[in-house]
């Protein structure tokens, strides 16, 4: 954590994850870092006009605001897919050993 006291854009949200051990971290499938949330988004999962992929994830400490949070923004971007309103499932891989 004190590795991201030292950058400006960072610092403020460091509260966020302080009460916490552990934090997410999104890897694709070929173990490139996506996203720490709720503090980092990485360049490789930027969105731009040429994007035709999005993946959406949504972290939180009230597992069930989360999931409506996420069915909102979902249903929101699934407007805009080639075939309007279908989303693909991925696979959430928790380590147990924690």
């Amino acid at each position: 954590m004190n590795i991201y006291k030292e950058v400006k854009h960072l610092r403020p949200f460091l509260h966020i994850l302080e009460p916490f051990d552990n934090f997410p971290v999104i890897y694709d499938a070929n173990n490139v870092v996506l996203s720490m949330p709720p503090i980092i988004n990485g360049d490789h999962s930027k969105i731009t006009l040429n994007t035709k992929n999005v993946f959406i994830d949504v972290t939180g400490t009230d597992l069930t605001k989360s999931k409506i949070v996420l069915n909102t923004v979902i249903a929101a971007f699934s407007e805009y897919c080639e075939e309007q309103y279908t989303v693909e499932p991925v696979r959430v891989v928790y380590n147990q050993n924690e």
